[in-house]
């Protein structure tokens, strides 16, 4: 059933949710949920670093209570109307449509390949009220110095880390940009700004706390079942929340008046020559200059346990970028080699797709 079918969510079959299906995978995936006498799930793929394929189980009613909850967060109201711009194949896109049929607000789907100039266009014509985007997105926006349209109270960026750089013109163009936090496995958001530059408040059907290595830990009735995953070409299914409720998110975090600050990931950290570097620190410093047409990528080094190399697309300015990178950092934070290729792999949601990009570069390395 198809979440465009008005009783999808009210319906106690499983969906598979996916952007890359074969029909023995999709067979494998339904005779487990069968096994499991799984009912009412949805079952996401999920991209990683990993090369198993692996998808997340969660249940349409945790969807509906994550919906229930930012749509009490953000004042949402049957007089809405969404542009539904993400992909309904992951919980970003999908979230949307729980949002828009718990509180009978309208939606509007953004079905062309992505442009922000059909995206404004779109905003204006439909008089659109709410909006969830990801940071690259914003980014061809503002590029272009487009202002939104009067109708639109709130623009939701997710998904990844946005840049101070590319925020503050957004709110100085007059974009509504709410940061908000959250995965698949928490069904949508866990903490969301309600007006911009307030800090991201946690939604109320969360708890949460940092453990002794400061990751951040949550625990509510919207957060998954557990994973699909094949392994060696055997799938299984696994329930990682552990007795006390608590799931392990990776993400490294500060908590203050129950506003949450994400400073980054757990598996971001790597050591060079026994000192630990925040990879996606410093992968920060060439967002805001080169988008993702640059990045900075951690390999293994026999002597130094790891080192740093530069990836840049063919049509990037990567000379200068590798240049004024390794200028600006510390010895040991130095990229070791520029390698170019042609188009660094994404995600539907605009983000680098690590592990296609691991992939690209071994098979570089085989040639």
């Amino acid at each position: 059933m198809s979440i465009y079918d008005k009783n999808y969510w009210d319906s106690s079959e499983n969906s598979i949710l996916s952007n890359q299906l074969n029909e023995t995978v999709e067979n494998s995936i339904y005779r487990i949920a069968s096994r499991l006498n799984m009912s009412g799930k949805i079952i996401i793929s999920t991209s990683g670093t990993t090369r198993s394929l692996k998808f997340t189980v969660i249940s349409k009613q945790s969807m509906l209570r994550s919906a229930d909850a930012v749509n009490k967060h953000l004042n949402i109201i049957s007089n809405d109307k969404w542009l539904c711009c993400l992909p309904t194949t992951h919980v970003s896109g999908l979230s949307v449509h729980a949002r828009a049929s718990q509180s009978r607000s309208a939606i509007v789907e953004f079905k062309n390949k992505w442009s922000p100039d059909d995206f404004i266009k779109h905003i204006n014509d439909e008089e659109i009220t709410l909006c969830s985007l990801v940071p690259t997105q914003l980014h061809d926006i503002i590029n272009l110095d487009y202002k939104p349209n009067a109708d639109l109270r709130a623009l939701i960026i997710g998904g990844d880390k946005l840049s101070d750089e590319i925020r503050n013109k957004a709110l100085d163009l007059g974009w509504p940009v709410l940061l908000t936090y959250g995965m698949t496995e928490t069904c949508s958001q866990v903490a969301t700004e309600n007006s911009p530059g307030e800090g991201m408040e946690v939604l109320s059907i969360w708890d949460i706390k940092v453990s002794t290595e400061h990751e951040l830990l949550v625990k509510g009735n919207s957060l998954f079942d557990g994973y699909i995953e094949q392994v060696e070409g055997d799938w299984k299914y696994t329930e990682p929340i552990p007795d006390d409720g608590w799931f392990s998110t990776g993400d490294i975090a500060n908590i203050s008046k129950n506003k949450l600050t994400i400073t980054g990931r757990k598996d971001s950290q790597i050591k060079v020559l026994g000192e630990k570097i925040n990879i996606d620190k410093l992968r920060s410093t060439l967002n805001p200059l080169y988008g993702q047409s640059i990045t900075l990528m951690p390999v293994p080094d026999s002597r130094k346990g790891n080192k740093i190399i530069m990836v840049a697309e063919e049509t990037s300015d990567h000379a200068s970028a590798f240049n004024k990178y390794n200028t600006s950092v510390k010895s040991i934070e130095r990229a070791e080699e520029l390698i170019i290729i042609d188009n660094i792999p994404r995600t539907p949601l605009g983000k680098i797709h690590m592990k296609n990009l691991y992939e690209t570069l071994e098979k570089r390395r085989d040639a």
